[in-house]
């Protein structure tokens, strides 16, 4: 654990900077995460990356159980980490790790031109060739992410019915739109009620009305570091 991380001053800026829970976990992360690919348990982690768990990041930042759940949960939605499952733990990529641990021989002071932080998708598994069952498993969008992400706490009970009765696909497709829909409804009472949403299939019906909406937010908003976006 020798060694130092660099951090901007635009991080002030961030998103997440003001929520102490989800600040303090992606700082954490990027203490412990690789500073160069390494080896754990015959697995290949690479730079960026760390194999770990809800209960271990608990003990390790002091927050609960509960609370680092709902931080993975906003730090994924917004992809400013990728995490896999697997048997041997949950591996957690920072997505941009090597882009805010800029090296010393790097021109540091050009702040190129700002994109939004979804724009940079993970590439660290791309070449991994998975059989459909290992990507359901590893990849799934469980009831419980989707309740947190939704935050409308309205027929729980019937919601995880009809959600746990969809395919892996249809999940699949609610994952990528649903953090959409929710930043085009900043107010929870203007959303629909989760089960009205998940019984409409508006994953589909509402796929034009949500990007029209994320359109008009402003893209130039800090994103972590605002470097190599």
């Amino acid at each position: 654990m020798n060694g130092w991380i660099k951090l901007h001053r635009q991080i002030t800026e961030w998103e997440w900077y003001s929520d102490s829970n989800t600040f303090r976990l992606f700082i954490h992360l990027l203490l412990k995460a690789n500073h160069k690919d390494n080896n754990y348990r015959g697995k290949l982690i690479k730079q960026g990356c760390l194999v770990t768990g809800r209960e271990k990041l608990s003990l390790e930042t002091g927050l609960s159980i509960r609370q680092v759940r709902t931080c993975l949960e906003r730090l994924e939605m917004t992809n400013e980490i990728a995490i896999k499952s697997s048997s041997k733990g949950t591996e957690i990529q920072i997505v941009k790790y090597v882009d805010y641990q800029v090296t010393t021989n790097e021109t540091t002071d050009k702040v190129p031109s700002k994109r939004p932080t979804n724009d940079q998708q993970t590439t660290t598994n791309k070449n991994e060739k998975n059989d459909k069952e290992e990507k359901e498993e590893d990849n799934s969008f469980s009831f419980d992410r989707f309740w947190n992400i939704y935050d409308k706490k309205v027929d729980k009970t019937k919601c995880e019915v009809k959600f746990n009765k969809l395919s892996f696909e249809q999940k699949e497709k609610i994952k990528v739109v649903l953090p959409k829909y929710i930043k085009s409804t900043p107010e929870v009472k203007y959303r629909k009620n989760p089960l009205t949403w998940l019984n409409g299939k508006c994953w589909n019906d509402e796929v034009e009305d949500v990007k029209s909406s994320v359109n008009q937010i402003d893209c130039t908003k800090f994103n972590p570091y605002n470097i190599g976006v």
